[in-house]
C-alpha cells in the first residue's frame, strides 16, 4: 500500500443536520433554518448537494424526515455508517456524540479551521482521521506485508471481569492516550516483514510477529494471551495456545512465565517512525478547546483501526414502509482494499497496548478490565508511578460505591454524588443497553457486597 502525503485541499461546505418527523433543521456557521413538510425538507437537502452533511449522532432518524422509503443506509458490520437520500443522493455521516448540541456548530466550525490548516478536507471522521495521518507524512511509504499473517495476529483490546458484585473505595485506572502513544513510540514500525529463524530473540521493541506454541499454567492468576474463538470475538485463555502474535506480547507473556516456542517468525525488514510526526498534530487537536477537542480526539482513535480495515460484512438497507419498520439489507461484495496489505500495523498497535496492559493486571488485582483502562482497591500502587503523561497510567475516577455485572456493565456513585452533582444518583456504564433502562436493570436484585485489597498475583 502507498502512504502519500497530501497533494491538495479541496474546500467544501458543510452543515448540521437535526431530524425530526416531516421536519429538518440545518446549522451552518452563518445561522439556521427550520423546514418543515416532507417536499420542503426534500427541497432542504436537494439545496445541499456538494456539502459534507453531519448528524450529531445516531443517523436512523433520517428516515422520519421525509419516510424511510425515500432513504438507504449503508451498513458495516451492523452498524449504520452513512444515510442517503435516494431522490437527492445527499448522504449524512455522523459525528458520533462527540460534540454537545448546545454548542455544536461553534466546535465544528472551531474543528474544521483547525484540520483545514493541515489541508484536511471535510468528510466522515475515518475520512479526516486518515486525511490528518496523510499531512503528517514527510515522503511516501510503501507499506505492505502478507495480509493472512497480519490479520492472524490483529485481536482487539482485553475486557473481562474477575468478580462481580458490590465493591467499596475504587478507583478506576487508565492509560492516557493509550492508543496514540503506542502508535508514537520512538521504535517505530515495519513496513514490510521478512521470515527469519524461529530461535531468533523476541525483541519487545521491534515490531515482528510469531506463530508459536503458547503454555500457560492453569494455576495463573491471569490468562496471558488472546486467542481468536470466532471470526469476530477474542478470549484470554490458559493451557496449550497455538497462534500469531505481535513479538511485544509474546515477550511479555514468556517474562510471566509462559513456556513459548516459536514456529515461524517474521522481523521487521524495513521500518518508519510513521505516527512520530503525526503525534504533535493530534495532541494539538486534541488540545482544542470543548467539543473541537473531542471531536480531534475521536479523530486519533480512529487513525490506527483503518491499518486493518477490510470491506467484508457490508450491505445496502432499503426500507421496505414508510414507517421503517420493516427493511431488507442487501449484501455487497467483499473485496481486498489496499489496507489488507497493512494490517500488521494495527496488530503491532494493538499487541503494544495489550501488553502494557498485561504488565499492570498481574500487579495490581483489578476486578474489571476494559481495554486500556483496569478496575482496582483505592491505594493500589499505579504502574509506573502515576505521571498521567499520554501513555502513561492515571487515576481517571474516584468511586465510592461500585456495582459490577459484567464486562462493561457496571455503575459507581463518585465523592460527590448526593452532594449536588448533577449525575443523579449513579454513574452508570452499560454496554448493549440504553441508558434509560440501566438503572431499571441494576435496581433488579442486590449484589454480595465484597471488599478489594490489593495484592501482588505475581
Amino acid at each position: 500500500m502507498k502512504l502519500e502525503p497530501l497533494k491538495k485541499y479541496s474546500p467544501k461546505p458543510w452543515a448540521i443536520l437535526r431530524p425530526y418527523h416531516r421536519a429538518l433543521i440545518v446549522q451552518t456557521n452563518t445561522g439556521e433554518t427550520v423546514h418543515e413538510g416532507k417536499r420542503n425538507v426534500e427541497k432542504a437537502l436537494s439545496n445541499l448537494s456538494g456539502h459534507v452533511l453531519y448528524a450529531l449522532d445516531s443517523l436512523e432518524p433520517f428516515i422520519h424526515t421525509t419516510g424511510a422509503l425515500s432513504w438507504s443506509m449503508s451498513i458495516w458490520k451492523g452498524r449504520i455508517t452513512r444515510a442517503t437520500h435516494t431522490a437527492t443522493r445527499v448522504s449524512v455521516v455522523s459525528l458520533r456524540g462527540t460534540l454537545p448540541e448546545e454548542t455544536a456548530v461553534d466546535d465544528l466550525d472551531r474543528f474544521l479551521s483547525w484540520i483545514r490548516g493541515y489541508a484536511v478536507t471535510p468528510a466522515s471522521i475515518p475520512a479526516m482521521a486518515w486525511g490528518l495521518f496523510r499531512a503528517s507524512l514527510p515522503r511516501s511509504y510503501s507499506c505492505g506485508f502478507d495480509p493472512e499473517t497480519g490479520r492472524a495476529a490483529f485481536y482487539g483490546g482485553r475486557q473481562e471481569i474477575t468478580q462481580t458484585g458490590t465493591f467499596r473505595n475504587m478507583i478506576a485506572l487508565d492509560i492516557k492516550s493509550a492508543y496514540p502513544a503506542a502508535m508514537a513510540r520512538p521504535q517505530g514500525y515495519a513496513l514490510t516483514l521478512r521470515e527469519v529463524d524461529p530461535s531468533t530473540q523476541l525483541d519487545p521493541y521491534a515490531s515482528g510477529i510469531a506463530q508459536a506454541r503458547v503454555h500457560i499454567p492453569q494455576w495463573f492468576p491471569y490468562a496471558l494471551l488472546p486467542v481468536r474463538v470466532s471470526k469476530d470475538s477474542i478470549s484470554f485463555q490458559r493451557g496449550d495456545l497455538h497462534g500469531f502474535w505481535p513479538w511485544c506480547e509474546l515477550a511479555a507473556a514468556a517474562r510471566l512465565g509462559a513456556d513459548v516456542h516459536v514456529l515461524r517468525s517474521w522481523a521487521p525488514a524495513r521500518q518508519a517512525d510513521l505516527f512520530g510526526p503525526w503525534w504533535p498534530l493530534a495532541e494539538e487537536g486534541r488540545n482544542l478547546p470543548g467539543g473541537a477537542g473531542q471531536l480531534a480526539k475521536a479523530l486519533s482513535q480512529s487513525t490506527w483501526g483503518q491499518f486493518g480495515m477490510s470491506a467484508e460484512e457490508r450491505c445496502r438497507r432499503q426500507y421496505a414502509d414508510d414507517y421503517g419498520r420493516n427493511w431488507l439489507d442487501l449484501p455487497l461484495n467483499d473485496h481486498q482494499m489496499p489496507h489488507s496489505w497493512t494490517a500488521h500495523v494495527a496488530a503491532e498497535t494493538t499487541g503494544r497496548v495489550r501488553a502494557q496492559m498485561l504488565d499492570a493486571i498481574t500487579t495490581t488485582n483489578p476486578v474489571h478490565i476494559d481495554t486500556d483502562g483496569i478496575l482496582v482497591a483505592a491505594g493500589t500502587d499505579i504502574p509506573g508511578g502515576g505521571t498521567g503523561a499520554p501513555g502513561e497510567w492515571r487515576i481517571k475516577t474516584e468511586m465510592n460505591t461500585l456495582q459490577i455485572r459484567g464486562p462493561q456493565l457496571y455503575r459507581w456513585q463518585c465523592p460527590q454524588c448526593g452532594a449536588g452533582h448533577q449525575c443523579g444518583p449513579w454513574h452508570y456504564t452499560t454496554s448493549g443497553i440504553p441508558a434509560h433502562e440501566a438503572a431499571e436493570f441494576f435496581n433488579r436484585n442486590t449484589p454480595t457486597e465484597i471488599n478489594v485489597k490489593h495484592e501482588s498475583r505475581f
